[in-house]
């Protein structure tokens, strides 16, 4: 995967998921302020909320979740993106973006923002892939000249 694909895929899939999140969040707060009615709690500690289960309750519920499941395809995308960094970066001789790659996406598993932090890294100043005078094989693979053998 060239750099440039894997920039516009992390960049799609983050724009996605904030999306899905926003309007995941604005379904959220429509639902709370108008599908339903805050009671007091039996208990007098608090409030306990009563849906109404009218259409716009079901619609909110509906919108919420085609906001997080657009979310969460946004972040398989990223996902996504993130291998294709990491098969980028292993190709190269020097380790370095592989593995600061590497643990920024282990790492982001329990705090977020090191993941993110670490593919910003790669797409602002990441390096493109093969670089010049790396050696590649291009010989062609040896096929035998018969199927049975001459003697």
């Amino acid at each position: 995967m060239k750099k440039s694909t894997v920039t516009r895929t992390w960049l799609g899939g983050l724009v996605l998921l904030a999306l899905g999140l926003l309007v995941a969040g604005i379904s959220i707060g429509l639902m709370l302020a108008y599908g339903g009615t805050f009671t007091k709690a039996p208990t007098g500690n608090g409030y306990d909320f009563v849906p109404s289960y009218d259409s716009f309750f079901w619609t909110t519920i509906g919108t919420m979740i085609a906001g997080f499941a657009a979310a969460a395809i946004g972040g398989l995308v990223q996902l996504a993106a993130w291998i294709g960094a990491l098969v980028n970066t292993y190709r190269l001789l020097d380790k370095t973006w592989f593995v600061v790659l590497l643990a920024g996406g282990v790492l982001g598993l329990a705090f977020g923002l090191i993941g993110f932090a670490a593919m910003v890294a790669y797409v602002i100043a990441g390096p493109h892939g093969m670089v010049a005078g790396q050696p590649r094989n291009l010989a062609p693979a040896s096929r035998p000249s018969s199927l049975a053998p001459t003697g």
